[in-house]
């Protein structure tokens, strides 16, 4: 009598026998596990998870090398049961990048425009700005240099909005925001100086 039970034929001779032949017959997921890291690698590419999701996308890694540690420890059954999850992290990815791109584009929309804000507010000062006396500003065309390069701030940060760099658009807002504002906070700290004078 043949003692040899091949993987496709299992008898029925109670199920603790058969429970140790399954696993017997268990096989490392190999395809499954070349499929994960093939997604992973093409997540990976892509260049907005590049830019806004490689966390996430190392997570699903860490999940992938986890499954190779199970196989190596010949644990077939569980590293299978966990392959769903290395998937899951990599489509993860790749909604956090577009999540993550979209909240980059308003953040640079709000900046590009508190910086068109605080450009019109100081082009609106320097007309009033102290020309003599005490906290007179002698050199207006500092200010107004200030301001023109606030400007050129805010056309790279459009052209930046225009090439989807939105954290790049969004930092040369601030720059652009922070400059007209000195200009503003110049003028103003001039007019205070001669009002006070004035009261003395």
């Amino acid at each position: 009598m043949n003692r040899h039970v091949g993987c496709a034929r299992l008898p029925a001779i109670g199920l603790l026998v058969v429970g140790l032949l399954v696993v017997g017959c268990s096989k490392p997921p190999t395809e499954e596990m070349n499929a994960a890291q093939a997604t992973i690698d093409s997540v990976k590419a892509l260049p907005d998870v590049q830019t806004y999701a490689m966390d996430q996308a190392q997570t699903a890694e860490q999940a992938l090398a986890a499954v190779r540690q199970q196989v190596t420890e010949k644990k077939y059954d569980e590293a299978r049961a966990a392959l769903p999850n290395v998937f899951s992290a990599a489509r993860g990815a790749v909604g956090a990048a577009q999540s993550a791109k979209e909240a980059a584009r308003l953040d640079a929309e709000r900046a590009i425009s508190d910086a068109n804000a605080a450009i019109a507010e100081a082009e609106g000062k320097i007309p009033h700005a102290p020309r003599y006396g005490k906290g007179a500003i002698r050199d207006i065309n500092t200010l107004k240099a200030q301001v023109a390069a606030a400007k050129a701030d805010v056309q790279a940060a459009q052209s930046a909005v225009g090439t989807e760099d939105y954290r790049g658009a969004a930092a040369r807002g601030r720059d652009a925001a922070t400059k007209a504002r000195g200009v503003t906070q110049t003028i103003d700290d001039a007019i205070a100086m001669r009002q006070q004078a004035r009261r003395r």
